[in-house]
């Protein structure tokens, strides 16, 4: 006895076995965030601005946390709360750490 679809071979016209399935063009492009776009460059801009010395280390964090919840439309005191939680894994957290400390050095 054997259980439904196993072992059998696709029905005709189906596209990876999904019984008829086919794929729907909707005309919007996929696009992903290119190294040289706005958002990577102000991110690069504050590490170069590091690294020069016009900024210390907690300013370039602090712009990083920034930047990571701007895009969040949250009340005051959730976004301080976000920000505050993040502050205290970038200085708490092992791993985040050794990468900050990897990035900054």
């Amino acid at each position: 006895m054997g259980i439904d679809g196993i072992g059998k071979p696709p029905a005709p016209g189906a596209i990876g076995g999904l019984g008829g399935a086919t794929p729907v063009k909707t005309g919007e492009t996929f696009e992903v965030t290119a190294p040289g776009s706005s958002e990577a460059a102000s991110g690069s801009d504050a590490l170069s601005r590091l690294r020069s010395g016009e900024i210390s280390i907690d300013d370039y964090l602090e712009d990083r946390i920034e930047q990571a919840v701007g895009h969040l439309q949250l009340p005051a005191e959730q976004l301080q709360f976000v920000k505050d939680t993040l502050r205290e894994q970038l200085a708490s957290d092992p791993v985040l750490v050794e990468l900050v400390r990897r990035t900054t050095a």
